[in-house]
Parts: C-alpha cells; structure tokens; sequence
C-alpha cells in the first residue's frame, strides 16, 4: 500500500488529563536510578477513573460474560471497508430508525457483510443533542452483516419512552452479535468520500471490555 497516494485522517480525540467528563490524571514518576543525572527520561503514572474514556472501542464482554474482551477481537473485524453513513439530517436530540440507516447508506452503495458502519452525526457534545436508536435500527446494522460500529454521539441508546431502555437492550443486540462498538469517533466531517478504509485498534489488555482505541480512516 502506497500510503503517499492516500489522505489520512485521525478519527480520534485527543484525552487531555484533568478535562471531560471522565477526566485522567497522569503523574510523573522518578526515572530509574540508574539514568544519569540532567538526562531527561521520564516516565508517567496513568489513572483513569472509567475505561470508557474518550473515543473508545466496547467489546462483546461488556455485556456478555462469554463475549470477547478486547484482547480477543479479531483484527479481521477491526480494520476494512468502511461506510460512511451522513445522518445529520435527524434533528439533535431525534430518534433513528431503521429506514434512516438504509437512506443513509445509499451513498456507500448500501452496507455489505463485512463492512464497518461509521454513522455521522456531527455531534456537538451536548447531551441534549444526542441521538437515540430505535430497536430496529441496531437490528438493521446487525442484519446487514458489520463488523464493527462507529458514531461520534456518546452511545446508541434506545429512546426514553422504550420500556427496554434499562436493560440496555440496543447494546446486547449489538454486542451480542459479537459486533464492537466505537463511541466518540472524531472528525467524520472530515472524510470526503462514502466509503474509506479504517483501522481501529486498542490495546489488547485482557479482561477488559473496553479500552480507548486510536482511529484512523483512509481515503485516495
């Protein structure tokens, strides 16, 4: 691959200590004693009060005691064609269905099995501004045979007035279908083209059902 011929673009944000809603903290720690003194060599301590921190990826074994964690995911499921699917046309605050994601994914020539799903929003960070998953809209994605799911809003949540809400049911369709899920993904107003290739890859700590990833899309 000739990555001189294509665009790059970082579809993560950046974690900056003591900011957001989940705010880390990093401390330097002394460098060894064996480095000389006046040579500059540190090293951090790194507290994180959630593994849900910034734009991450939820593994299976989030809502599934049998499910992979992220140390187990496939790469295969984590890397490929992705759709970019614009829905910025359902108002903030909306519901997504299921015929939105279909109207969505013209563009990209419809989703195909195998393909990654990055669903554009245009989030603006406001709660009252995010968008909500109709049962049959995370139905729809599983049927349609991803693997992998991105949206920069903070989650795909079920509207208030659905009874299954609290049990998280949108999650366990997705997840239990052994599809991860990306939240927070960064910059999609910044791909130009309806389909790009991804790579989402966190670091495969076992036992973890989730873990900030860095994304990154690329497009010719």
């Amino acid at each position: 691959m000739d990555l001189s011929r294509l665009r790059i673009v970082d579809l993560t944000h950046v974690i900056v200590p003591g900011q957001g809603a989940r705010p880390i903290t990093i401390e330097r720690v002394p460098a060894p004693e064996a480095v000389p003194d006046g040579l500059w060599y540190i090293m951090h301590r790194v507290e994180m009060p959630l593994n849900h921190v910034g734009t991450h990826i939820e593994a299976p074994y989030h809502v599934d005691p049998e499910g992979n964690d992220v140390s187990q995911v496939p790469l295969e499921h984590l890397c490929g064609s992705a759709a970019v699917l614009d829905l910025t046309f359902v108002a903030p605050g909306g519901v997504v269905t299921d015929a939105d994601i279909a109207l969505a994914a013209r563009p990209a020539g419809g989703l195909q099995p195998g393909d990654i799903a990055l669903l554009r929003f245009d989030y603006d960070g406001d709660p009252q501004n995010n968008r909500h998953f109709t049962a049959e809209a995370i139905a729809y994605l599983v049927a349609s045979g991803i693997t992998l799911l991105g949206t920069d809003l903070l989650g795909i949540e079920l509207p208030s007035d659905d009874p299954r809400l609290a049990e998280q049911y949108n999650h366990h369709q997705l997840l239990g279908a052994g599809i991860c899920l990306v939240e927070q993904v960064a910059h999609l107003n910044r791909l130009s083209q309806p389909r790009v290739t991804v790579f989402a890859l966190p670091i495969p700590i076992a036992g973890l059902d989730s873990f900030p990833v860095r994304m990154i899309a690329l497009e010719p």
